[in-house]
């Protein structure tokens, strides 16, 4: 009999995910080859979203075409391990892959007739026996995610997430700005109103605050010591965050997972690093004052312990060293994957 192949499917280029890949196959007994099928073309007109959610659908369905010849299936993308299950339940075909794995899996609910279809379309997809494992980089995200759509607890792979180490690359990167900055990117699950306030505080009038976001609006006008750009694009955020003098994240909900990416990119930049609390940021990667800072989402209090952070120059420089380090220590991509695949080599697939 031939044997089958392990792959790790992602939807990104080659040189982005090689770290992972190696990663893999450092920590596994078994030899996983990489296969690729682009969708991260990032996020903006309607033309670009619908085809990327095309991409999600169709990547899957032409790897079903050689079911046969794969043993385990890593996706790099959930989407990828999710329309993957979607189409074996849905044309009612026997299982031949070993294990299944939705890597960056993330769920949030959604309001209205949308939102209804698709929570059917998650649990459908997600709920079924050709699906084995999900992984999150959080402990507290297992509970919602169960809850949400009726999974268990042990379907569940919880390691942090990581990012791939290109210091070297990155660290001569310049921006055009006149002055020091404190800066806040994101896209989802960020709370911006949040940090405006922060920023009306007396105590951090002397510090600049720039915030970059496609998807917000500031609700009114904003104060002199606060820029607001939504024209940053992703290739241009490596230097805004390489540049600034201290990256804060100020996460909506904290139980959804999100803000890794800016978080470690920071982090690997070498960058002192605040977050707010409760977040899984907080809960996954920061150790506080050790290797950055957790603020509660109290505007006075929030604001005051920014402010001294920034006023103490060798407090500063200590985080930034000490993010740095963690970073290469715990919170690189090759170091995610040889956890996750360590996790993974420790469970058995159990169909349902």
């Amino acid at each position: 009999m031939k044997q089958k192949k392990n792959i790790i499917f992602v939807d990104c280029t080659r040189q982005e995910i090689q770290s992972f890949v190696d990663g893999f196959n450092e920590a596994s007994d078994e030899k996983y080859e990489l296969k690729v099928s682009i969708a991260n073309w990032g996020h903006g007109g309607l033309m670009i979203n619908l085809r990327r959610y095309l991409a999600y659908f169709l990547a899957p369905l032409k790897l079903l075409r050689h079911r046969k010849e794969f043993g385990n299936i890593v996706c790099w993308q959930q989407f990828y391990a999710i329309n993957y299950a979607f189409f074996c339940r849905l044309f009612r075909l026997k299982r031949h892959h070993k294990t299944l794995v939705a890597v960056n899996f993330t769920y949030k609910r959604k309001a209205g007739l949308l939102g209804k279809i698709y929570h059917k379309y998650m649990v459908y997809a997600c709920r079924n026996k050709y699906i084995d494992y999900f992984h999150i980089p959080s402990y507290n995200y297992v509970t919602q995610c169960c809850e949400e759509l009726g999974l268990r607890p042990e379907q569940f792979l919880v390691v942090h997430y990581g990012v791939p180490d290109t210091y070297d690359e990155m660290k001569d990167l310049k921006v055009d700005f006149d002055g020091e900055y404190v800066f806040s990117i994101g896209r989802s699950n960020r709370d911006f109103d949040f940090l405006v306030d922060v920023w009306r505080q007396d105590c951090l009038k002397p510090y600049h605050l720039v915030i970059a976001s496609d998807v917000w609006q500031p609700s009114g006008e904003l104060p002199s010591n606060i820029t607001f750009r939504n024209d940053i694009t992703y290739e241009q955020s490596f230097a805004w965050l390489n540049n600034c003098k201290l990256s804060i994240t100020s996460i909506d909900d904290g139980r959804i997972c999100s803000g890794d990416t800016v978080l470690l990119t920071a982090m690997m930049l070498g960058k002192p690093v605040v977050v707010t609390s409760p977040s899984t940021l907080a809960e996954m990667y920061v150790r506080d004052d050790i290797n950055g800072l957790s603020v509660p989402k109290d505007t006075a209090q929030a604001a005051s312990m920014i402010a001294a952070l920034l006023g103490d120059r060798d407090r500063m420089a200590w985080l930034a060293a000490s993010a740095r380090q963690s970073f290469v220590d715990r919170f690189s991509r090759r170091n995610m994957a040889r956890t996750l695949c360590q996790q993974l080599s420790g469970r058995t697939s159990q169909p349902r």
